[in-house]
């Protein structure tokens, strides 16, 4: 049976979903386009993803492609799936891709931005997507411990113990903090990121915005390679991966010449 490689972007909230990967007995990103797939297709496709992002993570861009006997094509596809599938995920941009394009191998940098809301006020278009913290951060602490994180670094500290990295060596290349009223927005852009990397970079960052942590600690922190001397891990509904960039596109992020290692 002929085959042929189909591409395709995929958004969600990932409030309700137990994480990316396909789970028995749980409701996952992977496992529903899957089972969507047969219901409009008739027949079984795997979908592979760019991005195994954990439970309650959100995607603004997730990459994912699938192998199809179908010769639908990929924009009726797209109409196809988002007809069947609930409020919580769509998919889009669909595009015939070479048979051996693998998602994961095809990306050129990723993007995620963290949100966090200071204060106790009710934000409800908020709530959802950020992690309330309930006093004032000194960002410009923030920014400064932010710095000495970019770059190519061993990020052993700020690695899921139970990741299945081999190496823990990344690129870093930009982290930026910006405010929109009492939330902040905690960009990193970087090569590939580990397991609950993000999430444990803010954890430690937020840390030094309450005073917890001295800016200039994040050297010490890398050189330790011990995940033990990083903050807490910061909740997961205010992480959403909002970029992945092929290899191939003109604006794939790369190290600037002063942090490149």
């Amino acid at each position: 049976m002929n085959t042929r490689r189909v591409a395709f972007r995929v958004e969600y909230d990932g409030t309700d979903f137990h994480g990316w990967q396909r789970q028995t007995g749980q409701r996952t990103v992977q496992g529903l386009l899957e089972a969507t797939l047969l219901d409009v297709l008739g027949e079984r496709c795997e979908v592979d993803g760019a991005s195994r992002t954990d439970a309650g993570v959100h995607a603004r861009d997730q990459l994912a492609a699938t192998r199809l006997a179908h010769p639908i094509a990929p924009a009726s596809l797209v109409k196809a799936l988002n007809r069947k599938l609930p409020a919580d995920v769509a998919v889009r941009d669909a595009h015939e891709a070479p048979p051996e394009f693998a998602p994961r191998f095809e990306s050129g940098g990723k993007r995620y931005v963290y949100r966090v809301l200071c204060g106790g006020e009710r934000r409800p278009l908020w709530d959802r997507f950020a992690w309330r913290v309930l006093r004032p951060l000194d960002v410009d602490a923030m920014m400064r411990a932010g710095d000495a994180l970019v770059g190519t670094h061993d990020f052993t500290s700020f690695a899921a113990s139970d990741g299945s990295h081999t190496s823990a060596v990344r690129s870093l290349y930009v982290i930026e903090l910006r405010a929109d009223g009492p939330r902040l927005d905690v960009t990193f852009v970087g090569s590939a990121f580990l397991k609950q990397m993000v999430r444990n970079l803010v954890g430690t960052l937020v840390e030094v915005g309450q005073g917890k942590r001295a800016p200039d600690s994040m050297a010490a922190i890398l050189a330790a390679r011990d995940r033990r001397t990083a903050g807490a891990t910061a909740p997961a509904l205010g992480l959403t991966l909002e970029r992945v960039w092929l290899k191939t596109d003109p604006d794939a992020p790369k190290a600037s010449p002063q942090n490149a290692s």
